[in-house]
């Protein structure tokens, strides 16, 4: 039960980077306070920047729907470490690049998310043993 509640933490969080991309194309206003703009990246063109968030958060889709599939058991455990930790780092560098892409809890909640998988990755050792059938 406790795996397949991670699990669908994982999947949702890297669904939710979703609303990134729905307001780079402009399919619907997820923060209305953010224009697609980055302040790191202040004086980048336009295009470049939303060529950026298209790859960050695309990427975050997918590795966490990744993580997702390593905890079910439908890819290699021995991926877990870099595809867990992957997501977590891109969503980060998402959320530090793109500070108002998504409401403030949304942005809180995805920080917290990212930073748990880290914590329990890195320092805990969590992984898919954790439920290997014995």
């Amino acid at each position: 039960m406790l795996r397949i509640a991670i699990v669908l933490i994982l999947f949702a969080h890297g669904i939710g980077h979703s609303m990134g991309l729905l307001q780079l194309f402009k399919l619907a206003v997820i923060n209305p306070a953010w224009k697609g703009d980055s302040w790191l990246l202040a004086g980048t063109a336009a295009p470049m920047i939303a060529v950026l968030g298209v790859v960050i958060w695309s990427a975050a889709i997918i590795g966490f729907s990744a993580a997702a599939a390593i905890l079910l058991g439908w890819l290699p455990a021995t991926c877990w470490v870099s595809v867990a930790v992957g997501a977590a780092l891109v969503s980060l560098v998402g959320l530090f690049l793109f500070p108002t892409a998504f409401p403030t809890t949304s942005s809180i909640g995805a920080f917290v998310v990212n930073s748990a998988v880290l914590v329990a990755v890195l320092w805990g050792g969590f992984g898919p043993a954790q439920f290997a059938e014995t």
